[in-house]
């Protein structure tokens, strides 16, 4: 078992997960014990074997239950909300303890796993989130030689949009006159947010073609950040030009999009991260980094 925070950079939210939190956690949870590698299950019952569990298919002892449930249904961007996973048998009246539970997240039609937990004495593990976007879950136990596998119905919660526009830091110049990285999310405005989300994906390399998460090109990555902040962007750069606001340059803020081309053929784009500099996937053989908007010729987009 490992001792930390587990961040999911790619959902713009960060996990935080116990075993052996209190039965009515602390908010927000600020340990974690994660599974790192394989575990055996010690689960506080008698093992059925496998083959009798097979020649008895009704056998009520095999079945299990997992569900989970948030404290809260509904946050503001960048609150925190602790999710309550429960394993037991199928009755409700044994705990799984000791059961390792797969936290998985909805991304269009697919579920991703996003963390591992293990179930304490009372069959519960834990789990908070901090969000920026609206997030569904669901917990999946994947049975042993002796218990048969279930899966918790899906739980959502909503992220409400802020009611006031701040300035956000990530404005301010740093000394050197460059913008400062971004290392906490921005309390509000969804331009801010979306530099802090394009932040997180400093390093990975340039594909054209590619959307994420592991790789981008220019207009995949900005319909990439956006979409973890409900934005729904189309795909290429020249489209994404057509969907987006005209800003006057000198009205440019952080998260717009600056275009290159002209308004019939868009080459390049990047996300403006303020004093001039922008996050872009630049080019076959480089990575997504800062970079100086390198043209006094652009155009900038603002995201509906």
């Amino acid at each position: 078992m490992t001792t930390g925070s587990f961040a999911a950079a790619s959902t713009g939210f960060a996990l935080a997960t116990s075993d052996n939190l209190p039965a009515v956690p602390a908010t927000p949870v600020t340990t974690a014990d994660l599974i790192a590698g394989s575990h055996p299950l010690t689960p506080d019952r008698q093992a059925v074997p496998l083959a009798d569990a097979i020649a008895e298919p009704t056998s009520a002892s095999s079945f299990t239950a997992v569900s989970i449930s948030p404290d809260r249904s509904t946050i503001a961007p960048n609150s925190s909300v602790v999710f309550t996973v429960r394993a037991a048998t199928a009755d409700g009246r044994t705990p799984l303890a000791g059961a390792t539970v797969r936290i998985a997240m909805v991304d269009g039609p697919k579920w991703t796993t996003t963390a591992r937990l293990r179930t304490n004495g009372a069959g519960e593990a834990y789990i908070s989130a901090r969000l920026l976007s609206t997030i569904t879950l669901t917990a999946v136990f994947d049975g042993s030689d002796a218990l048969r596998p279930s899966l918790a119905g899906a739980t959502t919660v909503t992220v409400t949009a802020p009611n006031t526009q701040s300035t956000s830091a990530s404005e301010a110049p740093s000394i050197a006159g460059t913008p400062s990285v971004v290392t906490e999310v921005p309390a509000s405005g969804i331009g801010a947010k979306a530099v802090y989300l394009a932040s997180l994906q400093k390093g990975k390399p340039y594909v054209w073609g590619a959307a994420g998460p592991y790789a981008f090109d220019c207009s995949g990555y900005a319909q990439y950040v956006y979409r973890q902040l409900g934005r729904n962007l189309p795909r290429t750069a020249q489209q994404q030009f057509q969907a987006t606001i005209r800003i006057p340059k000198s009205g440019k803020q952080p998260g717009d999009l600056i275009f290159f081309g002209t308004p019939g053929n868009i080459t390049h784009m990047g996300i403006y991260a303020g004093n001039g500099y922008m996050w872009a996937a630049p080019q076959t053989g480089r990575t997504i980094n800062l970079q100086p908007i390198y043209s006094s010729t652009y155009y900038v987009g603002r995201v509906r």
